[in-house]
This record gives C-alpha cells, structure tokens and sequence, in this order.
C-alpha cells in the first residue's frame, strides 16, 4: 500500500508540480527581438478585425496643440541633444530632429515620422473624443516596429485605466499590465530581476499610454507628475493619448501649471467633409449605393456647422455610420436605412442626439443576419443588444467604468454572501471571505519548502491529537499525513508563467486556467481519495465509511484545488449567475468572441473592451428591456470555442 501510494505521488507531482524553469540568460537585444514579435503580430492580427484598411484607412491629419500646456522648444531640443549617444533610437541623430515644432506637422505622411523628428521621443496626441487617437496609436505601434533596428525601444500599448497613482509608480503599473499581456516578461533572469526589468534598464521599452482621460477628475494631474518621475533616467521615452480639453484641465489644476517634462503635443483635427463622404461612398457595395451618400455630401458642403457635419467629424462616428448604412461582411439582404436619415433635424435636433442614434444603431447594424457558417452566432440584434447592456452596466457600476472586460472577474457580479460561502466551503480564501477575485494561472510552480512546512505542521498536530486522546496512533498518523500531503500541495504550489513569447489574448487565458483547473483539481482529489481511504482503513472498519470518506476527501480537495488556484471554477459560478438572471447566455466567450468579429468589442492584450469607451457609457444608459428570450443552453449557437 505504501509503495502504491508514493508511486500516485510521483505521478501527481510530475503532472501538475512543473518545477521552476531556471532563470533566463537572454540578452536586452534578444528580449527585445521577441517583445518586438509579439507586439507586431498582436496589434496587426487587431488591426485586422478593426477593419482599419477597409477600403482604406480614413486619412487623419494633426497640427500643433496648445503650446502653454507643453515645454519651449528649446528645452526638448536641448534635452534632446543632452542624450545623443545614450539614448535608444539615437539613429535618427540631432541632423533628422525638427529645428522647430512646426516642421512636425507633416500633411500627407504616417505619424512615425512625425515622431522621429521629436528629440526626447516623448509625444502627447491630443484630439476630440473619437477623433483617431487609438487608431493613430495602432499605427504609430506597427510603424516602429517595421522599421526598427535593434537599439530601438519596442512600443508597447499600456491603457490608462486601471492605474491608481497614489498607490503604484508608473512603472510598477507598467509591469503589472505587461505581464498580464506579455507573460513571457515576468520570467526572471540571472540577474535577480524579471525580463521586463532587464528591458527597462536597458531603455528599451517605449510605453505608449492610451486613454488617459479615461482615468478620474482628480487622477491626471498626478499621473502627469509621475510620469515625470518616471522620465527623470535618460533613454526613457513615452507617447501619451488624452481627449484635448481633459489634459488642459490635468495641465492647469487650479492656478498650477502641470507640463510633461520634455514633450510635444499634436492635436487631430476633425475631418472633412469631402474626407468623409469620400470613404463612405468608397465603401459602399456599388455606385447605386454610393449615389446615395450624394445627397449627404451636398448637405455637408453646404453647411459645416450642421448637425450632421459636426456629428461625422470624428472616424467614429464614421466608422458606425458606415456600418448602420453600407452592407457589411457577410450581410446576406438585410434592408438598409437610407443615409440621407441622418440630415433630419427634427429627429435629430442636435449633435447630442445623433450621436446617441449612430451608437445604438450600430450595435444592431452589427448583428444583422449572417450566412450560417462557423464564423458567426446566430444570435439577433434584440438578444444581443440586452446582453451587452447588461454587460455595458456591469463595467460602468461593479467595475467602476473601466473599459477593460476581464472574464476572470465576472464573479464579482455574484453576491457576496453567496462568494463567500462557497469561499468558505472550499477554501477559496480570496474569493469567497477577501472578496478579490481568483487570478488565472498559466502554469504551476512547485515550492518544496512550503510543502515540507505545511506537512511537517499537519503531521506534528496530528501525533499530539494521537496521544491526547484515545484513538489509534497509527491511524492518526495515517490521517495527519493524509492530510499534510494534501493541504502541502495545495499551499506548495503556485502560479507561475511559461515561456510563450507572444501576447496574451483573453480565450488564449481562459484555455490555459480551465486546463490547469481540470488537471489539478481532479488529480489533487483522486490523491485525497486514495489517502484518505488508506487512512481511514486504520480508524473504522466500515467499508462504507472508508469509501464516504474518501468521496467526501476527494470533492474537497479537487474543488480546493480547482477553485483555490484557477479562475475558471469561479468564472463558471458567475456565468451560471449571469444566465439565470437573464444577464448573459450560459456561453459567455463565444458570445464575447463574436462581439469582437462583429467590431463591437476590441482586443487590447488579455482583455476586451468596448469599441469606444462612449460606447459602453452610452449602453449603460440604456434599458435592456423586456428579459424573456434567454435561449436554452447552447441554442442558436454554432460556434465552438
């Protein structure tokens, strides 16, 4: 018996206990090289799914923000010149650098170069909500990538959202979402540090920081000073996108003024007229269509303060005018609304309201009926619509409006009380009695000191109980080593990352904690059920109390298991209560899946999020009304995860 059990041990151990990879040796250059890979595939498979060549991208020009928010000049010039020789990127040298901030505003030409001619590489792009910033960010990412050269510093893309200034640095944030996204990066090195402190010191990273608007009133003007903290070593730069009339007020809290130390800002200007009917009619499915647009264009032309000239400024509201009044990718005949809708002034009486009609129409534009194939959900616009408002509400209330949709984190629309009974039942100490939520897990670590700890304590209170009271020894010591083999592996294992260097994307996330949830869980309590049987044999002779108690050991320890170190045990609980609540259907990632394909949701790193931030916002708003058209588990769907 004993030589069967220690042969169930070693088999457990090399199943689940992976031992710790030894540290990484990989040169700046090398790490670099492989962050560079990853962040190129990662924003051009996004670029993609945004449709942002289709039919081509909308042509976005800039000129010169506000110069009292930003530095002189000649201080960006001098910092500049302070760091040739030193700084990442330094190909470019002091002879490409603009001799003055006009000689950035580039008509007609990629923002890249825009970019290299800043001295300090440290950038502020400024526009009107929906203006083109993240887009032109994406751009900015793939065109550095493309032509960079190995002491150039790999763009990442880091939202704002999320950070909270009083509590982290700004590069203890940056870490904590780069190894969310790029878990590779968190391995550690020779040197004592992880491979994303190897890059930073190496001044090869360049953090572009979307979003910072999205962070609270009071919250920016911070940010900024931290940045400016952060910017203090040489050979760090930064980009940074923010709404125009948000960085005014972070720039001038009260009577201070707040600047980014050694930065440039550019603001996009609203599109043309002609810009815009020119895509729209391009991306029409005929000239019949594209007739259509004609009398827009005139309306347009006519008169540029008009609701509709105003509205269609901004590629976002392009964008969604687009999909609500030109055919889509695989729209099979669905009658589509005339343009010309948008010109009622007594529908739409001011800027305000069409808006609010090109966001809710859009989402039903995005769901309108699709050849029946395993690319899409047949799943209709009603159903939809009233899942993602749901959805829309929960990131706006229960995650304080951040733009990030975690699945990991649903479960915190369960209850509390009812988190913390299964929390207690389990052992699920951070979900269920704390209250955070379970993190996923890309792989397990094993830790022997630990282990032996937790089982040398089991096992020394389970020899004083023995002896204390008259029971067996034997089967007390039996037990307590059950137990000690047991609770040791759980407490002697830990999450830890595995060597993929590419991006995370969330279903790449969901595969690999749901994996680890069904390995560990299950083979922690076949191991519980076999010790705690053997063991029991010594206390009782009752073969059907030996067999309860090793069922009873057994659903313990693989629910404490599961539950106690993936996120997946909980993020079914949530999709249960979502479902049952008429929240969601019971098949949450395919429907979050397709809402991606759709355009509805985008991709940034392990997480989705809305389109637009507006977008959820203005959802939140809405009524999901009548709940009654939950299908069935599974029903209407065809795609498989």
């Amino acid at each position: 018996m004993f030589l069967n059990v220690l042969a169930l041990l070693l088999t457990v151990y090399t199943l689940v206990a992976d031992r710790r990879s030894p540290p990484s040796a990989d040169t700046p250059a090398e790490l670099a090289r492989e962050l560079a890979d990853a962040v190129c595939r990662q924003w051009a498979e996004e670029a993609e799914f945004r449709d942002l060549n289709d039919p081509y991208p909308l042509p976005v020009t800039w000129e010169l923000a506000d110069h009292r928010l930003f530095p002189d000049w000649t201080v960006v010039d001098r910092l500049g010149r302070g760091e040739v020789g030193r700084a990442p990127g330094s190909r470019s040298g002091a002879q490409t650098w603009a001799k003055s901030p006009a000689e950035l505003v580039i008509p007609g030409r990629p923002l890249v170069e825009s970019y290299r001619k800043i001295p300090t590489g440290r950038l502020v792009l400024l526009g009107e909500p929906g203006s083109g910033k993240t887009t032109l960010m994406l751009g900015l990412v793939l065109d550095l990538i493309a032509d960079r050269r190995d002491n150039d510093p790999v763009p990442v893309v880091v939202t704002a959202s999320g950070w909270h200034p009083a509590e982290q640095s700004f590069a203890d944030w940056m870490r904590e979402r780069l190894y969310r996204d790029y878990p590779f990066l968190s391995i550690r090195t020779v040197g004592g540090g992880s491979r994303f402190d190897v890059l930073l010191d190496a001044g090869l990273l360049l953090p572009i920081v979307d979003g910072l608007d999205e962070l609270g009133d009071g919250l920016r003007s911070s940010t900024i000073k931290l940045l400016n903290q952060y910017l203090k070593r040489p050979r760090r730069r930064v980009v940074v996108t923010c709404r125009t009339e948000e960085y005014r007020k972070a720039s001038r809290p009260g009577k201070r003024e707040i600047t980014l130390t050694g930065s440039v800002g550019l603001t996009i200007v609203p599109l043309a007229a002609d810009t815009v009917t020119d895509y729209l009619e391009s991306s029409a499915e005929g000239p019949q269509r594209a007739a259509m647009w004609l009398q827009v264009r005139d309306a347009l032309r006519a008169e540029a303060g008009s609701t509709a000239a105003v509205a269609l400024r901004t590629p976002l509201m392009v964008g969604m005018a687009r999909q609500i009044y030109n055919p889509g990718d695989g729209d099979t005949g669905a009658q589509l609304p005339a343009p010309s809708e948008l010109l009622d002034s007594t529908a739409f009486p001011d800027v305000a309201s069409l808006r609010q009609h090109l966001f809710d129409q859009y989402v039903r534009a995005a769901y309108r009926p699709r050849p029946r194939s395993g690319r899409w959900l047949r799943v209709g616009p009603d159903d939809a619509e009233r899942w993602l408002i749901q959805l829309a509400r929960y990131q706006e209330t229960t995650m304080a409006g951040s733009p990030d949709i975690e699945w990991w984190r649903f479960d915190q629309a369960v209850p509390h009380p009812v988190r913390a009974f299964f929390g207690a039942f389990i052992g699920g100490i951070n979900v269920g009695l704390i209250g955070d939520s379970q993190q996923p897990v890309q792989g397990i670590a094993w830790s022997t000191r630990a282990f032996t700890r937790r089982f040398l304590y089991v096992v020394g209170s389970s020899l004083v109980v023995g002896l204390l009271f008259p029971i067996a020894p034997y089967g007390a010591l039996a037990m307590g080593m059950a137990v000690g083999v047991v609770s040791g592996i759980v407490v002697g294992t830990r999450g830890e990352p595995i060597e993929l260097p590419r991006a995370a994307s969330p279903l790449e996330v969901l595969g690999r904690d749901r994996r680890l949830f069904w390995i560990f869980g299950p083979g922690l309590g076949f191991l519980a059920a076999v010790l705690f049987g053997a063991s029991g044999a010594l206390l009782v002779d009752n073969r059907a109390g030996i067999i309860l108690v090793g069922l009873v050991a057994a659903f313990y320890a693989a629910a404490a298991g599961g539950m106690g170190k993936a996120a997946w045990g909980w993020f079914v609980l949530a999709r249960w209560w979502w479902f049952l609540r008429r929240r969601a259907p019971l098949r949450a990632v395919r429907f979050l899946r397709d809402a991606h394909r759709r355009g509805v949701l985008r991709q940034v790193g392990a997480v989705w999020q809305f389109r637009h931030i507006d977008l959820q916002r203005r959802l939140a708003l809405r009524d999901p009304g009548p709940q009654t058209s939950v299908p069935a588990v599974g029903a209407h769907q065809v795609d498989a995860t």
